[in-house]
């Protein structure tokens, strides 16, 4: 005896699985980039605030050099709990490599801001600045071929709130580190303005989310899709 109800061919459950698959994650991907959103834009604010109650100088230095470390471990960490993988970031300064040139008892501690793993491997690092000019650059690039000379096969990103770099210095250094950067993330528009801080609510900008986008699918390449 037939029946009425009529089963679906193989190759339309397939497109139907791959569907879902990638409304899934998608919903994922954008759950991370409200999440990062709400997250800076809230540290930005703090810091404004924090600069309207007379913070030192000093003060405000080390904070937002720390609060924009913490912020791309939450980021990185958020891949954890969305996907169930197996990834995490430290901060480097308690995850340093002993680098020690061979023959000799001759070693260093190595480190950068962000130390990046999945599955318990190191792939990756990132250097985290409020804003990036050219000695800061220079000295990120200068860490970054440290890694490569040990042997280390590793991604190598920075991440900086604003650009403060001239392209043409940017250029000229990635040609003598030979292009040792991977990528630069950059958060805000626009070329920083040194009296113009954006912990000052009348300079305060607004968060690029094309650019943290960008920043979140090129970790999800890295982490997930990979």
């Amino acid at each position: 005896m037939s029946s009425d109800k009529m089963e679906k061919p193989t190759d339309e459950i397939s497109n139907i699985s791959f569907t879902t698959l990638a409304t899934e994650d998608s919903d994922k991907l954008d759950n991370i980039v409200e999440k990062s959103y709400n997250e800076l834009n809230n540290i930005m604010d703090n810091w404004c605030k924090n600069h309207e109650e007379n913070y030192s100088g000093g003060k405000m230095r080390g904070d937002r050099g720390e609060h924009i470390e913490n912020f791309v471990k939450f980021v990185v960490n958020m891949f954890n709990s969305e996907y169930d993988k197996n990834i995490y970031a430290v901060k480097g300064t308690d995850d340093k490599k002993k680098l020690i040139i061979p023959g000799t008892k001759i070693e260093k501690d190595h480190q950068v801001d962000i130390h990046i793993y999945k599955n318990d491997i190191f792939i990756a690092v990132l250097e985290c600045k409020a804003y990036l000019d050219s000695c800061y650059y220079i000295r990120a690039c200068n860490d970054f071929k440290l890694f490569n000379k040990f042997g280390y096969d590793i991604k190598k990103y920075i991440f900086a709130l604003e650009d403060c770099i001239k392209e043409e210095t940017k250029v000229f250094t990635d040609y003598e580190h030979d292009n040792i950067c991977d990528d630069i993330f950059y958060m805000l528009d626009g070329k920083r303005i040194s009296n113009k801080p954006i912990y000052d609510k009348k300079h305060k900008k607004k968060i690029n989310k094309e650019k943290l986008t960008y920043f979140i699918k090129s970790l999800q390449k890295l982490l997930i899709n990979i």
